[in-house]
């Protein structure tokens, strides 16, 4: 689904207030209430939201959680996923890692199992996970805004930055799986970093607990021939399989 830049703003809005009015949200959006209507039946139609009596408030499968309930929610899938993603990573290695969950499982993983890698990465947490195995590991963090909620860097000097590598792997994971329109995500400033990445790497890995497969995204971060590696912690839709032929798939034990 192709969303217009006022439902990216109307999700982004309940976001940060979890539920609105639709008078609440037309006034804020200087648009009558049909309008928005029309938008957020869209938006239900396809899961990423829920409606009730004169209002909205996001679906839970349809919305990424805070950092904080991310890093424990699959935690279990994402210890497999990270140890079996592991074992692709030499010593010596230079990997960019996004700013998810997943990426923070992975930084654990290899943070006491490798040697002597190159880490660059917009995540201040994954970053402290390699610097507190001491010098062995090189560390690289752009410069930019710091957002508070999930100590990611942000803004345009950040992707400058970081665009001048060209590591081995560029480590992602995304919201959702669309076995039409593929790597699917909420966040405009996550969805623009990582389309930025995606080509500067020798291979994309992507980290994804099977929860996802069932969930919705708002903004296509990439098709699957994006894709080089995919690692899950079970067999990913049949779907997603058959866009994923040309991709080492990897299931965690």
């Amino acid at each position: 689904m192709s969303q217009t830049l006022r439902q990216q703003q109307i999700v982004g809005w309940l976001r940060e207030n979890q539920a609105s009015t639709v008078l609440d949200l037309a006034h804020h959006f200087h648009v009558s209430d049909e309008t928005i209507r029309r938008d957020l039946k869209s938006l239900a139609d396809n899961g990423i939201v829920e409606r009730f009596h004169g209002g909205v408030r996001l679906n839970d499968v349809g919305w990424e959680a805070p950092f904080e309930r991310r890093l424990q929610e699959q935690a279990v899938a994402k210890r497999r996923i990270a140890a079996a993603a592991a074992e692709l990573v030499e010593d010596g290695a230079t990997i960019l890692l996004d700013n998810s969950s997943s990426s923070c499982f992975l930084a654990r993983e290899l943070a006491t199992k490798r040697r002597h890698l190159t880490a660059i990465t917009f995540s201040v947490e994954v970053a402290s996970i390699f610097s507190s195995c001491g010098p062995q590991h090189r560390v690289i963090l752009p410069g930019g805004e710091l957002r508070a909620d999930d100590r990611t860097i942000v803004g345009a000097t950040a992707i400058d930055f970081a665009s001048q590598f060209s590591p081995e792997f560029f480590v992602m994971s995304v919201a959702a799986a669309s076995p039409s329109r593929g790597c699917m995500d909420f966040d405009m400033f996550e969805t623009e970093f990582k389309r930025a990445m995606i080509p500067l790497a020798k291979k994309v890995m992507l980290l994804l607990d099977s929860s996802k497969y069932a969930r919705h995204g708002l903004i296509q971060v990439c098709g699957w021939q994006s894709v080089n590696v995919f690692v899950s912690d079970a067999p990913p839709p049949e779907g997603v399989a058959f866009a994923l032929d040309h991709a080492e798939i990897v299931t965690a034990a």
